[in-house]
């Protein structure tokens, strides 16, 4: 039982859960109100993939946990270094293994996210800038997997049942937008954390944005990346992409909360206070979902 409790909080569900949501409401923007197997495969494809970098992130980050995240299941004994690389493993596989029934494009982007994922808690993550575009990627990536998916339902129903499910004849383009609201926010928000472990990655002799470079030079950057995410979520409104709903949502949930956490990253860059920051960014990407599947 305790083998089955440090295997489930290892992956963070909380990270997993979202990655689904993010298939789901990537796949709506192109089929809405209909579930379709390349849809189901590609939810779990991602919760996978993601449960499994979460896995081997760890596993890298074993040193620098003992020092930052001393109550992480590693570092604190609950799970050895062999079972987790081994499960990090098997996940990636299953991962893979359920993208291959989308289409083969799909599968590669499968393949390509789960390399890019594994060398970033590897080499890239300890490294300025290069990791946090990697991962930020990666979760951008994740949204044109879910459109793909989707289109790939769309052309195995006939016309009749597209109009008898009211899904629209959209394709994987649909998927670009939240990609970039994905890759900002998570750019950002992956700076942040850097900020936040300087404790840490110094012992590890990691090279992250501010150590490499200063504190301010990585407040600049987490701070260009949520205004750009700002202007970015204001565009859609303005090319009456999504309906009012997304302007309201956008407006009351989500910008607020990202300009008070640029405001709070220049007030008080203090590690403790730099986790809720980024634990509030978490949240908003669940709000900033929201707005897109309700405004689409």
């Amino acid at each position: 039982m305790q083998l089955l409790s440090a295997l489930f909080i290892i992956i963070r569900p909380l990270n997993v859960a979202i990655a689904g949501l993010s298939i789901l409401v990537a796949a709506s923007l192109v089929q809405p109100f209909h579930f379709t197997a390349p849809i189901a495969y590609a939810i779990l494809s991602t919760v996978f993939i993601t449960a499994a970098a979460n896995v081997i992130n760890d596993f890298f980050d074993i040193e620098i946990d003992r020092i930052n995240c001393p109550q992480r299941i590693l570092p604190a004994g609950r799970l050895s270094l062999n079972t987790a690389k081994t499960f990090a493993i098997f996940l990636f596989a299953c991962g893979i293994f359920f993208s291959i029934f989308i289409n083969r494009i799909a599968a590669i982007i499968a393949v390509a996210t789960s390399l890019l994922l594994f060398v970033y808690s590897w080499k890239l993550k300890r490294l300025p800038l290069s990791g946090n575009v990697a991962v930020s990627l990666a979760t951008a990536l994740a949204f044109i997997y879910a459109a793909l998916a989707a289109e790939s339902g769309l052309s195995k129903m006939t016309p009749d049942a597209i109009y008898a499910t009211n899904a629209r004849a959209g394709d994987w383009r649909a998927g670009l937008f939240p990609a970039v609201f994905a890759f900002l926010l998570h750019f950002g928000r992956e700076v942040i954390k850097d900020i936040e472990d300087q404790t840490g990655d110094r012992v590890a002799h990691a090279r992250t944005l501010p150590l490499a470079y200063g504190l301010k030079a990585a407040q600049v950057a987490a701070t260009i990346a949520l205004v750009l995410l700002l202007i970015v979520t204001l565009i859609p409104a303005g090319l009456a992409l999504y309906h009012q709903t997304y302007f309201w949502i956008i407006l009351l949930g989500v910008d607020p909360v990202l300009i008070f956490a640029i405001y709070e990253l220049w007030k008080n860059p203090t590690p403790p206070h730099l986790r809720q920051i980024s634990a509030i960014l978490k949240v908003d990407m669940v709000v900033g979902l929201t707005a897109i599947y309700f405004g689409r």
